[in-house]
C-alpha cells in the first residue's frame, strides 16, 4: 500500500512501498552516491524513503523549510524564483542522480526557490539530521558535497553571462555553445536537456522566442534541429554571435 507523505500546497507526494533494503543499492546507481561507503548507504537508507510526484506537483516552496535533502532517481524538476504576474525565472533543471537542498540543510535556511515537478518523478528523500551527521563523520563526503555544490554556483553564474547578454540570438548561441565538447570543436551535436519551455525560461525568453531563434539559426545554416536532437553545423559563427555588440547591427535578418 502507499501512504500521502507530505502536502504542499494542496498537491501530494506518495510514498512509495520500496524495501529499504533495497534503498542501498538504488543510492549506489545514481551518480550522486558514487564513491560513497556502503555502510553510509545503508544508514541513510534507514531514514529515507522512495517517493513520487506527478506533473506540477512541488517538492518545495519559497520560505520553508525543507525536510528532506531530495535526490532524483527519474523525471525532471524545475527550480525557479516566482515572479509578479505568474511569471519565474528558472535557476536550475534538476536531472537524474542529481539533489536539491544541501544548501539549505547544512544552513537551517529556509528554501529560496519553489522546486516543481516537470514531469511524473520519483525520488530518494533522505533524513537531514542524518545526513548531516555523515558529512560530520566523513571528511571525504563533506568534500564531495562541497564540490557539488560549487560546480552549481559555476554553473549559476554561467546561466548569469548568458542573460546578461544583449539579444535572444546571442543567449540561445550561448547555451548553443555550452554543450560544445571542446574548445575546438565547430561541428557536434546534443539533445536538449529538457523541455523547450523550460529551458527559455532559463535563458529568460519565451518559449516562442526561442523556437523563432532556433529556427532561424536553422534557415542560415548553423545548426540543424531533429527533434529534441540539435546539431552545430558552424560552431565558429556561433562564438563570433555570442561577442557582436548588437548582432542586428551585422545581420539585418535578425529581428529577435
Amino acid at each position: 500500500m502507499t501512504a500521502v507523505v507530505k502536502f504542499v500546497e494542496g498537491m501530494c507526494m506518495t510514498r512509495l512501498p520500496l524495501s529499504t533494503a533495497l534503498i542501498p543499492e538504488t543510492m549506489s546507481r545514481l551518480a550522486y552516491f558514487e564513491g560513497w561507503p556502503s555502510d553510509v548507504l545503508d544508514r541513510l537508507a534507514l531514514g529515507a524513503k522512495m517517493i513520487s510526484v506527478q506533473k506540477n506537483d512541488m517538492l518545495a516552496t519559497k520560505g520553508q523549510m525543507l525536510d528532506h535533502l531530495y535526490v532524483l532517481v527519474s523525471g525532471l524538476v524545475r527550480l525557479y524564483i516566482p515572479l509578479p504576474n505568474n511569471m519565474e525565472r528558472v535557476v536550475a533543471l534538476v536531472h537524474q542522480g542529481d539533489s536539491l537542498g544541501e544548501s539549505c540543510l547544512v544552513l537551517n535556511q529556509a528554501c529560496p526557490l519553489h522546486a516543481v515537478a516537470c514531469k511524473g518523478s520519483h525520488l530518494l528523500a533522505i533524513d537531514p539530521m542524518v545526513y548531516r551527521q555523515e558529512l560530520g563523520r566523513h571528511s571525504m563526503l563533506a568534500s564531495k558535497t562541497l564540490e557539488r555544490v560549487a560546480r552549481r554556483l559555476m554553473e549559476t553564474l554561467r546561466d548569469m553571462e548568458i542573460c546578461a547578454q544583449r539579444s535572444s540570438v546571442q543567449r540561445v548561441a550561448c547555451f548553443l555553445m555550452r554543450h560544445q565538447p571542446s574548445p575546438h570543436t565547430t561541428a557536434f551535436k546534443f539533445q536538449l536537456p529538457a523541455r523547450k519551455q523550460d529551458i527559455a525560461a532559463k535563458l529568460g525568453l519565451t518559449q516562442e522566442t526561442l523556437s523563432r531563434v532556433l529556427s532561424f539559426l536553422d534557415k542560415q545554416g548553423l545548426i540543424q534541429m531533429n527533434g529534441p536532437v540539435i546539431c552545430i553545423e558552424d560552431g565558429r559563427k556561433l562564438n563570433e554571435i555570442t561577442s557582436m555588440r548588437d548582432p542586428k547591427d551585422q545581420d539585418p535578418r535578425v529581428s529577435f
